[in-house]
């Protein structure tokens, strides 16, 4: 939606930690149609599809046969048919992929990310804001004709919020509804947001490294062990059921202001090379110079306290709790 485009690069953006609008067009979107698209991504994504309609979201994934993640979405059920929430440059990749398995079923795949102006919000002045456009819990969905709003998780007493809107003056509106209480921020908000979170986000460069369990997604709703079978999932249920999981998703603070990128490598303190310690999934400096890094790493190594990055072995990791419990 370029109007959308230009009409966002006409506002400020700067890093906010609380309280703030931002503009989200690197958020891309997957619209799956046809009869057969609820069976269709029953038996691709590793979630249970059946669990969810047009009031509530899901999280989920995308994996190749070996397990390895392709994608991680939130899915939104609509009038007809599904849109898959995930990052604007695995787009293209990933409907290519799927494409590949519709054969003769009912499914059309399309890019709908320039259909919708995409913006989200990060507020704990709920008496401010317009309650009609605000979902009311955590996974929940408001629709109409021009809007679809998602509450997401909850982070540090914030309520995070993702919109979606079909018209122009739609969105333009909602927007300066919101921006009158709220500061207007960068994407790299949102995203540290996220990392706070500890919700993960596959991107080009970590496509295919990560099982799902490795990224947590077992620990916020994004796996369903009991339903029939899809890409991955002897691999991703045998980790289940034997325990065998040696990976986890940890999140750390880095005082260096040469923020990591996704799929940088991390390694043990005394290597001078990659070892298969760990990588990065994500990263941000906030509004304080700190960087806070999501990463996966082997569970051992990361209580220890061996691992560094391997382009910065002086910087040390200082642990943070995760918002939720890693199992023991």
């Amino acid at each position: 939606m370029k109007d959308w485009q230009d009409f966002t690069q006409t506002q400020p953006g700067a890093l906010f930690t609380r309280n703030f609008i931002a503009d989200a067009s690197d958020i891309g979107l997957i619209l799956v149609t046809g009869n057969d698209a609820q069976v269709f991504l029953q038996n691709q994504l590793s979630n249970d599809i059946a669990h969810i309609d047009k009031t509530k979201s899901q999280l989920s994934s995308y994996s190749t046969a070996k397990g390895r993640m392709l994608g991680i979405f939130r899915i939104v059920q609509i009038d007809n048919g599904y849109i898959l929430i995930t990052t604007k440059g695995l787009v293209t990749d990933l409907i290519s992929r799927l494409q590949m398995f519709v054969l003769s079923s009912e499914v059309s795949l399309a890019d709908a990310s320039e259909h919708f102006a995409r913006f989200v919000v990060h507020t704990d002045q709920l008496d401010t804001m317009p309650a009609e456009l605000l979902p009311d819990g955590p996974n929940t969905v408001l629709q109409n004709d021009n809007v679809i709003s998602l509450q997401l998780n909850q982070l540090d007493g914030q309520h995070r919020y993702l919109f979606l809107c079909l018209s122009l003056e739609e969105a333009q509106s909602i927007w300066q509804q919101f921006s009158v209480d709220l500061d207007i921020a960068n994407f790299e908000s949102w995203r540290l947001s996220d990392i706070k979170a500890g919700i993960p986000n596959i991107y080009p460069q970590t496509a295919e490294q990560f099982v799902l369990q490795m990224s947590n997604l077992d620990l916020l709703d994004g796996v369903s062990f009991k339903k029939g079978c899809y890409p991955g999932q002897e691999i991703i249920a045998r980790m289940h059921y034997l325990g065998k999981i040696k990976r986890r998703l940890f999140l750390t603070t880095l005082q260096t202001s040469q923020c990591p990128l996704p799929g940088d490598e991390i390694c043990t303190k005394t290597a001078t090379s990659a070892d298969g310690s760990g990588m990065v999934v994500d990263a941000v400096i906030d509004d304080k110079g700190v960087c806070h890094c999501l990463y996966v790493a082997q569970i051992k190594k990361a209580n220890e306290q061996l691992l560094c990055l391997l382009n910065q072995p002086t910087i040390n990791f200082n642990s943070v709790d995760l918002p939720y419990s890693l199992p023991t």
